[in-house]
């Protein structure tokens, strides 16, 4: 994920938070289990462009 625009907080399922602001680029390896819950920064929008990396 690449953070065009804002912030988000994202937390993983082992509860560790962490904040992307515009610019920060996010490799998430780990697509299968508990997943993660993503939060708006003060309840303002973002603009975000998500990437689906697969193995051939």
């Amino acid at each position: 994920m690449l953070i065009l625009e804002g912030e988000v907080d994202i937390t993983t399922g082992e509860n560790e938070t962490r904040r992307f602001r515009t610019g920060d680029i996010l490799l998430v390896e780990d697509t299968t289990g508990q997943g993660h819950i993503s939060r708006a920064v003060d309840g303002k929008k973002r603009k975000s462009v998500f990437a689906v990396l697969e193995d051939q």
